[in-house]
């Protein structure tokens, strides 16, 4: 497990021992065959969880799938993107979610910064739950008459069902007088380096099992 940790996220000796607060030494003791213990030992057994390395089941996360991404600055273009109905990739929560049917987008651009990174998933509803009036003022993930999705604050339009659409530094032109099709809420945000790709994992362990 230590040198398949050393591998995977490409560390050395040292990476790991601040990772899990002990020393270089311990790490080459390990290495050569003594057991780690304690909340040293659970805290490698959790690295290892997050790399790929173990694969068990989790009933306080949930996987959900993305189902492509959402434009922060980027315009994105569901109608050609096909996804399959379990998404191009599916992504682990660091958290369990209940029976709500949601979905993840993978943002892109940085129109949304600091709000949102480019790479974090947010975590939406796949049917829209809430009217779209009640939604103005909110960040919210959107889809418009036009073909577009976006990660936008919803506004108030020229005109009864038409609305602007504010990103949240002003580094790009509110989308203004844009029909909606779908909206939805921003259940969660998944950070980038928090993304455990669930099909990624296993590309890495189907990897290691052919060498």
């Amino acid at each position: 497990m230590i040198q398949s940790l050393l591998a995977v996220r490409q560390w050395t000796q040292e990476d790991l021992a601040e990772a899990v607060g002990t020393k270089q030494n311990n790490v080459s003791r390990w290495i050569a065959g003594v057991e780690p213990r304690g909340q040293t030992r659970d805290r490698i057994l959790e690295l290892g969880r997050e790399s790929g390395l173990i694969e068990e089941e989790r009933r306080d996360r949930s996987v959900i799938p993305i189902m492509g991404d959402i434009g922060a600055g980027a315009r994105i273009e569901p109608d050609y993107e096909q996804a399959p109905p379990d998404g191009f990739d599916q992504v682990e929560l660091p958290f369990a979610l209940g029976a709500e049917d949601v979905i993840g987008f993978r943002v892109l651009g940085d129109s949304m910064l600091p709000k949102y990174e480019p790479g974090a998933v947010i975590v939406v509803y796949r049917n829209q739950t809430r009217a779209t009036q009640h939604l103005v003022g909110e960040f919210a993930a959107v889809r418009t008459s036009d073909g577009h999705r976006y990660l936008k604050r919803i506004m108030p339009g020229p005109k009864p069902n038409l609305y602007n659409l504010l990103s949240f530094n002003g580094s790009t032109r509110p989308i203004l007088g844009v029909g909606i099709v779908w909206a939805s809420e921003i259940i969660a945000t998944i950070e980038p380096r928090h993304v455990r790709s669930i099909a990624a994992s296993k590309r890495k362990a189907a990897g290691r099992r052919g060498t």
